[in-house]
């Protein structure tokens, strides 16, 4: 075997490893501790009430992955990387603690969705993952508080990339408790916003469009996007939704907003773009993990452009244009078609 093929070989097969040492590292708030200088395995220990040797010793085993650095006398620095778990600013620590819950247990029955076509999920524990959600408020709120840290980074580029002219009224599907409605309408103090989800999702909805202060331009509407949402909207937001779903019941979404839109109405998608080929580089890395996720957890999938466009046009909408956001996002805009 060549050195340089064996030696990924081997990172590789210790991901499972080191994924868990990045759970444990936020639990603990390992990074937030380092953020203000070096500490040593005592120090951590103490703050975190975790047995002292068993600390330094994961305090190595992150340090050889680049999250701390060692230095002498048995201290440790934080880094960069490490930066990116903390929980006072915008990272990954949310998704990392989700995920946890959401499909390590699933993803070891891998091998049950590539036979069946099923998520994984439902076979492991009995239900979907979104009725285990709903009998679980902890695992709801890490799921929200998942969805708000990939919100906050994707909002940023979607309201400086998108031209909002014309538009009065923003009805915001699914959003959870209002993170990208809420900067739709800082950054359009002329538009008024709904906000639209089950009772579970609203949840926190108030506390944030209030601090955010835009509680007096936004409504509350409780409700299943399969069922109805709002009518009366000049544009139609789904962010994170459609990617949930199997075609079908994507669908479904997509035709009980096309019942509630005007001719006038806009619609938008934003979603993961899957690349139409992959070539072992990053490009596509999150949306092609996250297809995956929602195979074995979900039952959902992400879809390329062009895929995008067809189940639009099944749901008689017609896309207008896509647009490049961030973090492999993309705006996917329809019309009511003829």
């Amino acid at each position: 075997m060549a050195g340089e093929a064996s030696e990924e070989a081997f990172r590789l097969v210790q991901g499972y490893r080191v994924y868990q040492m990045l759970v444990a590292a936020c639990e603990l708030k390992l990074p937030d501790l380092l953020a203000d200088g070096p500490k040593s395995a005592r120090d951590l220990a103490a703050a975190t009430e975790t047995h002292e040797p068993s600390m330094g010793r994961f305090l190595r085993g992150l340090a050889i992955w680049g999250l701390v650095e060692q230095l002498p006398g048995d201290r440790y620095s934080g880094t960069a990387l490490a930066d990116c778990f903390r929980s006072d600013i915008p990272g990954f620590r949310n998704m990392t603690l989700n995920l946890a819950a959401e499909g390590y247990t699933a993803w070891g029955s891998l091998l049950y969705s590539l036979r069946t076509g099923k998520p994984a999920f439902e076979h492991v524990f009995g239900k979907s993952r979104w009725a285990a959600l709903a009998e679980d408020p902890h695992s709801a709120a890490r799921f929200n508080a998942h969805m708000v840290e990939v919100t906050t980074r994707v909002a940023a580029g979607f309201v400086h990339a998108y031209d909002f002219r014309g538009v009065a009224t923003v009805v915001d599907v699914g959003g959870g408790n209002g993170a990208l409605l809420a900067a739709v309408l800082r950054a359009n103090p002329e538009i008024k916003g709904v906000l639209c989800d089950l009772p579970a999702g609203l949840a926190g909805a108030r506390e944030l469009l209030h601090s955010s202060g835009v509680a007096g331009r936004t409504s509350l509407a409780e409700g299943s996007f399969f069922e109805s949402v709002p009518a009366g909207g000049d544009l139609y937001m789904l962010k994170s939704i459609v990617h949930d779903w199997d075609d079908e019941r994507a669908l479904q979404i997509l035709k009980t907003c096309r019942q509630a839109m005007a001719p006038s109405s806009r619609i938008v998608l934003l979603e993961r773009i899957l690349p139409d080929r992959v070539d072992g580089m990053q490009r596509g890395l999150d949306a092609v993990m996250l297809d995956l996720q929602m195979m074995v957890v979900l039952g959902g999938r992400e879809r390329t452009t062009e895929e995008y466009g067809a189940l639009l046009e099944s749901a008689r909408l017609r896309m207008t244009r896509t647009l490049p956001v961030t973090d492999g996002f993309g705006v996917f805009e329809a019309v009511p078609a003829a």
